[in-house]
């Protein structure tokens, strides 16, 4: 297990659709990437499912300023890595907003919302419950942190 992050990005600093996603998670993002490695001056390989590239890809991504909040956590590099490399080509799934809100609602192959990709790369479970919001409070519980004393029922 290494440490890393999990980078939530804050809605009202994106388009429409970033504010559309916060409303409909009921959470200030919009959007969360699994930090891989740090590359300095706040720039970051990142794994995630992004509806701005249409689907999981592995970017590099200035996280300078203040429109990204990062979380520690812990996780199996190894594992993230190969679970990557097996879903390189699915594409971004719009209507798994919904999926948390509506148990069992339409669960796509091959198609991934970017909270299910990152909680599916620290192998939780039922990965497609995580909407932004519940990944953000197992983030915090889960933080590798102790300076995070809010507590979950405040977050949101």
């Amino acid at each position: 297990m290494q440490r890393t992050y999990l980078a939530f990005y804050i809605a009202d600093h994106g388009k429409l659709l970033d504010q559309i996603i916060s409303v409909i998670d009921g959470s200030p993002y919009s959007h969360c990437e699994l930090i891989i490695s740090d590359h300095g001056n706040k720039c970051y390989d990142c794994i995630s499912s992004s509806y701005r590239d249409g689907g999981l890809r592995r970017k590099n991504i200035d996280m300078s300023g203040s429109h990204w909040v990062l979380i520690p956590v812990m996780c199996d590099m190894g594992y993230v890595l190969r679970w990557f490399n097996k879903r390189r080509n699915f594409k971004y799934d719009y209507l798994a907003l919904f999926r948390p809100e509506i148990p069992g609602f339409y669960n796509p192959v091959y198609r991934l919302f970017c909270s299910e990709a990152c909680a599916d790369m620290l192998e939780l479970v039922d990965p497609g419950s995580y909407g932004l919001k519940k990944l953000y409070r197992w983030a915090i519980l889960n933080s590798t942190t102790s300076l995070l004393n809010e507590e979950p029922d405040d977050l949101f």
